[in-house]
């Protein structure tokens, strides 16, 4: 099994956003052990797909940097160059930005208008808050 950390990471470009196809892929791909094979990932995919599609998917984020390829004689192997947390962060990071205008409180009205936190989500964010105001205490 080869750990993300030995691998060469290609610093991607941070406006790249996956299709959700090519990400329904890495989601596969990041729940598989590495490296994976391409059969593998088919079986991680919940749609009737064809392996030239899969096949067609991962060229596509092989030429974005997403994964990285390498052959063994005939067979391929894959191995993401991003975590899904790094992946996640980034994306969240971009829809604050472009949806919120980097505006915290905008988010958060967001959240509670949609009546999407609870009252433990609330509490813990209160307890987040208190915490880092204790920091600059």
């Amino acid at each position: 099994m080869i750990k993300l950390t030995n691998v060469e990471v290609i610093r991607m470009n941070k406006e790249k956003k996956l299709p959700d196809t090519e990400l329904e892929v890495m989601t596969a791909i990041w729940h598989c052990e590495i490296p994976v094979k391409t059969a593998e990932i088919a079986r991680h995919i919940d749609r009737d797909w064809t392996m030239s599609t899969i096949q067609a998917l991962l060229a596509r984020l092989e030429e974005k940097g997403y994964v990285k390829v390498m052959k063994e004689g005939r067979l391929k192997t894959y191995v993401p160059l991003i975590s899904e947390e790094e992946y996640r962060d980034q994306e969240t990071v971009r829809f604050f930005e472009r949806f919120h205008r980097k505006s915290v409180r905008s988010l958060f009205m967001t959240l509670v208008k949609n009546e999407s936190l609870t009252e433990a989500d609330l509490q813990e964010l209160e307890a987040m808050i208190q915490k880092e105001e204790n920091r600059y205490d």
